[in-house]
């Protein structure tokens, strides 16, 4: 019986060695304003933005420790009210849901982040400074809500035409205005639907 056991107890072992193979995921690491976890890419997700210095504008870096930031991640920055405008590297492939719900933020310049394709839901939801986004032309989804009551959100500028348009992407955004090409027609049929101006600003 003991021998049984014995077996059992080894071939589990081997199991747990050949399950846990390729899950490269690091604990959070912090390094300097951010902490981060390495992904199975090896590419960066930042978690949190740390820093409590008032400052005009961020620029996330494209690396961290020499990893590759690919994603922020779920409330990395929510309810920062630190800074004002924010530049996003070209090396951007996802914002997580509420990535910056509730910040200060009044500007997002997304628009250099080529690889970026998805906005999750509630993305920068209730930033009521927010008066201006410029979304890049690789941006494939927007999810539910992605821009929920920015108040004060003017323009929102679409540099490619975004397949999903969730119904409530820009829900009690009252003032805000679509800049689009002539060429993105998903994006002018969404704010036809829901009454949003729209100014065609190229083709």
């Amino acid at each position: 019986m003991k021998k049984i056991i014995a077996i059992i107890l080894a071939a589990a072992a081997i199991l747990t060695v050949f399950c846990s193979c390729g899950k490269k995921e690091s604990e959070p690491v912090t390094s300097g304003e951010y902490t981060y976890v390495v992904l199975e890419d090896n590419t960066a997700k930042i978690t949190k933005y740390n820093s409590a210095e008032e400052i005009v504008t961020l620029d996330i870096p494209s690396s961290i420790d020499d990893y590759t930031v690919s994603i922020i991640g779920s409330e990395a920055f929510a309810g920062v009210s630190t800074i004002k405008v924010v530049n996003f590297p070209e090396t951007l492939v996802k914002i997580e849901p509420n990535a910056f719900t509730g910040s200060s933020i009044k500007k997002a310049f997304l628009h250099k982040s080529r690889l970026l394709t998805e906005i999750g839901e509630l993305a920068f939801s209730e930033c009521h400074n927010l008066v201006q986004v410029d979304l890049p032309s690789s941006l494939t989804t927007l999810g539910d809500k992605a821009f929920y009551y920015c108040d004060s959100l003017m323009v929102a500028t679409f540099r490619g035409d975004v397949q999903n348009i969730p119904a409530l992407t820009f829900d009690a955004c009252r003032n805000v205005k679509i800049y689009t090409k002539e060429s993105s027609q998903n994006v002018i049929d969404f704010a036809k639907a829901y009454n949003i101006e729209t100014v065609i600003t190229g083709k």
